[in-house]
């Protein structure tokens, strides 16, 4: 099967990096990567997958009504341009890697005749807009997945049309001793005391993210005089706010001055090793639409501190495999590092489940034979099974 990976857009972030792990794990299809020149197209092809450029396109959705206007011009053309391209390639599905690219590769399905589907990486607009959308995935979309329930819940009358497919994890636990060797080699790129006790929060730098109520419970465990170090991952992508909050945790961090135990690191690709080197992961995010980097921590064996809403919980049972707290409750989230940090037999047990936790519902292999299960029942005319919601309800078990 030659699936046509489609997205609109060069940057990489959680639903970029999902695609090129899965694409990787395929055993039926073969993946080629339609997109904008840039960093997305350039990873894959340092994994040799096949890659078709596109035009670059850019523009988000508006109030003003001319800007809106251009922005849904500048759509039909992306989508005109990738109906071209897939019809040269022999393409038999393709997989268009958001809401936005979704309807970009619909827009001309009858041109292509190709099937496609929708994979929703995050919670659904509401209102008007999100209305507008689901009535015209009910039109054209011929398949749609799901990450999460939260995700799922605004779509559930496509029927057997909308999949649930969790996000999957590489399984490479490090053995012990290359364990101790990246723990020493990230804390001196880090410039982080090897015995020191190390929380890190990983993703994109952005005001839902809340990095910020890191940098407060860094403060909270300083002044109680436990000392700690906060690596904060990731940088700022496609928005000028996301910039700005970067600024603000810079001046947060050097007004409850504990920047000198706060690492900004930028983006880096070695997540895996950071997890190893870090003792503690916090994911403190506003409705997370799910969590990939919850899954590679635990896979790694790193207890994992997050908020109960969005699709967390879908990942997290409560003191079995990590711990979930309030959202913006510093409070709670303070008890619960001091909780990992000082209780040895809870650290071991949530470490231990959490392994296993991946392995049994979250692994990498899972989700590429799931979703090659779609593409199979679209090329042969059939809907699927509805198993989106039974799987769910198994996985929480």
């Amino acid at each position: 099967m030659r699936i046509a990976y489609y997205n609109h857009t060069s940057a990489v972030s959680g639903a970029e990096m999902n695609l090129m792990v899965t694409a990787k794990h395929y055993t039926k299809a073969h993946p080629v990567i339609f997109a904008p020149e840039g960093e997305l197209l350039d990873r894959a092809r340092k994994d040799w997958l096949e890659v078709v450029p596109l035009a670059s396109f850019n523009a988000r959705l508006s109030r003003n009504p001319f800007r809106l206007a251009a922005g849904l011009i500048g759509m039909f053309k992306a989508g005109w341009q990738l109906s071209e391209a897939v019809r040269e390639q022999d393409i038999q599905v393709i997989h268009a890697n958001s809401l936005r690219a979704g309807m970009m590769a619909s827009f001309f399905s009858w041109r292509h005749r190709i099937p496609v589907v929708w994979h929703l990486h995050d919670i659904p607009p509401k209102g008007l807009t999100g209305w507008l959308i689901r009535m015209y995935a009910m039109r054209a979309a011929q398949s749609v997945i799901a990450i999460s329930e939260p995700v799922m819940k605004d779509y559930l009358k496509l029927g057997q049309r909308i999949q649930l497919v969790h996000n999957g994890a590489v399984l490479s636990e490090f053995p012990v001793k290359e364990k101790e060797y990246i723990r020493e080699k990230i804390r001196m790129q880090l410039n982080t005391p090897l015995e020191s006790k190390v929380m890190t929060i990983i993703g994109q730098i952005a005001p839902w993210k809340r990095q910020e109520d890191a940098i407060r419970a860094l403060h909270a465990l300083v002044q109680q005089g436990e000392e700690n170090y906060l690596w904060i991952v990731g940088e700022p992508k496609f928005r000028l706010e996301n910039e700005l909050y970067l600024e603000e945790l810079y001046r947060l961090a050097e007004r409850l001055k504990v920047k000198d135990y706060v690492r900004f690191t930028g983006f880096r690709e070695d997540i895996d090793e950071i997890c190893c080197a870090a003792d503690l992961l916090l994911l403190c995010s506003e409705n997370e639409p799910f969590g990939r980097v919850i899954i590679e921590a635990m896979a790694q064996g790193t207890p994992v501190i997050a908020t109960s809403g969005g699709g967390v919980s879908e990942i997290i049972q409560h003191k079995r495999n990590g711990l979930l707290y309030t959202t913006r409750n510093i409070l709670e989230l303070v008890q619960g590092i001091q909780d990992i940090q000082r209780n040895e037999e809870l650290r071991r047990r949530i470490c231990e489940n959490g392994i296993e936790r991946i392995k049994n519902h979250f692994s990498i292999e899972q989700a590429a034979a799931a979703t090659e299960q779609i593409y199979s029942h679209l090329m042969t005319g059939e809907t699927g099974t509805n198993s989106g919601l039974r799987q769910s309800r198994e996985v929480a078990k």
